[in-house]
């Protein structure tokens, strides 16, 4: 009896040293990489940048970082691109911290003349990722997400395609998890739109990332730069941890009086002895 009780008190300062253990590792402030930025058009080179990057502004933050319009535009005129872009921000709530994990990224985009399609339609991508957050280290949760589209000198037929992505490989712009998308469509010079998605539920894991796509189609700039075809765009992305249910609750709250319990009939055992 005396080497079943010896075992069962090991047992339990076993279980209880790695629930420590799990509960200081969840708490660990992971370091996060850079929010970065990517902006692509079909057949051309991509455009990365963070708040390191020369085409950003001053003053960001490895969870913030705000392009510099000249830098920017001036780059993707370099490389053909048929669009500039202006005020594009990527913002990201300290990852490693836990509590709710947010991602959110915006910016007006405006098709010019010349580049690689000047007589039809083009289309961009902008990226937004952030990785390292650790908001379900214990439990699993829901991903919801928010978009809007201003278009404005448009016709029928421009589009905005926004999707939010969860990773738990933690790696930076992998789509390849749940996720959650709206598309929205002009129908004239200047539809506005907006929505908020039903979201997508979202597994536990120790720390994951979080990737904002913007997929943007104008039509061509028939004004001479007076009028061009815009949308400003923003994405918002939220993933929080699930409430445990009350009879998960109450189970929790049953079984804490039966290890203290115990704990006493082994103290008293011990002086027994």
């Amino acid at each position: 009896m005396s080497k079943w009780l010896r075992f069962c008190r090991k047992g339990l300062i076993f279980g209880v040293a790695c629930g420590l253990a799990m509960i200081a590792f969840a708490g660990h402030a992971a370091r996060a990489g850079n929010v970065a930025l990517t902006i692509t058009e079909d057949g051309l080179a991509p455009v990365t940048l963070d708040f390191l990057s020369p085409l950003a502004q001053m003053g960001g933050d490895m969870n913030h970082v705000t392009a510099n319009d000249a830098a920017l535009n001036a780059t993707l005129t370099g490389l053909g691109y048929d669009f500039n872009v202006f005020g594009l921000t990527a913002v990201a709530n300290a990852p490693g911290l836990g509590g709710t994990a947010t991602l959110f990224t915006s910016g007006l985009v405006e098709r010019v003349g010349g580049g690689g399609n000047p007589g039809g339609i083009a289309t961009l991508q902008i990226d937004g990722s952030q990785n390292d957050y650790a908001t379900l280290a214990t439990l699993a949760g829901h991903m919801s997400t928010t978009f809007s589209a201003n278009f404005t000198n448009t016709v029928a037929g421009n589009t905005q395609s926004s999707t939010s992505y969860f990773s738990s490989t933690n790696a930076q712009n992998d789509t390849t998890g749940p996720n959650a998308s709206s598309l929205f469509n002009s129908t004239g010079p200047a539809p506005n739109g907006g929505t908020a998605t039903p979201g997508t539920d979202v597994p536990s894991t120790m720390v994951f990332s979080l990737t904002n796509r913007d997929v943007i189609t104008l039509s061509p700039d028939l004004s001479g730069g007076l009028t061009p075809p815009t949308d400003q765009f923003t994405h918002a992305t939220l993933v929080s941890s699930a409430i445990p249910e009350p009879a998960s609750i109450a189970m929790m709250g049953m079984g804490l009086p039966v290890v203290i319990v115990g704990l006493g009939w082994l103290r008293r055992r011990r002086a027994a002895a």
